[in-house]
């Protein structure tokens, strides 16, 4: 694993700030880039079924509206972020890749599948935020069984897998049980007990 995210994901896990529980009041917000880049390969490795797509790697897609800077902006930094990251960093003995993709406001279903398959997309990283969106690429998530994770508050709640944010200054995940199911992951019991569950 490259030096940076050793660092980091060391720094955070023994300063036991990830997963910890936070008051409801707490305020929230994205992580940058990097940190939620760490924290959400750490947290991969607890899908049993993480490799249900890849072949030789297991493959995270990136998904960004065409039209949105600011979550273009996110998504480049996850995937700069994941290619930092070196052969000995693996999910289920397999490394890791990622693949771009930009989501169109005429929205074609059977090109977003197909590319999500020909990409052979193991976990989907959503930086789109409008509901509708949100709706269309979830349907495609849960057809193909493909894991779904974002960055934003509340996200989990509108239906993606995997919420990882920032809650009183620290790290926190919430996990959407219906969605992850239904997406075919398979999270172990330690995992789940990280974070808060959204039904």
């Amino acid at each position: 694993m490259s030096t940076i995210l050793t660092r980091l994901i060391s720094l955070l896990f023994i300063s036991g700030l990830i997963f910890s529980s936070c008051p409801a009041m707490a305020d929230e917000g994205a992580l940058p880039g990097e940190m939620f880049t760490a924290i959400m390969l750490k947290a991969l490795n607890y899908d049993r079924n993480i490799d249900r797509q890849g072949k030789d790697k297991v493959i995270i897609g990136i998904v960004s509206s065409s039209d949105d800077t600011v979550a273009q902006g996110f998504s480049g930094e996850v995937k700069d972020n994941i290619d930092k990251v070196d052969a000995s960093f693996v999910l289920k003995d397999k490394p890791v890749g990622n693949h771009v993709l930009a989501f169109e406001k005429s929205f074609d279903k059977a090109g977003f599948e197909q590319e999500l398959k020909g990409a052979n997309i193991s976990v989907l990283v959503v930086t789109v935020n409008d509901s509708a969106s949100v709706n269309k690429i979830l349907e495609a998530t849960k057809e193909l069984q493909i894991s779904s994770v974002c960055a934003d508050p509340g996200c989990a709640q509108n239906g993606i897998g995997l919420e990882i944010i920032q809650k009183d200054n620290k790290p926190h995940m919430l996990i959407n049980l219906n969605s992850v199911k239904q997406e075919g992951s398979d999270y172990n019991s330690k995992f789940l007990a990280m974070c808060e569950v959204v039904k």
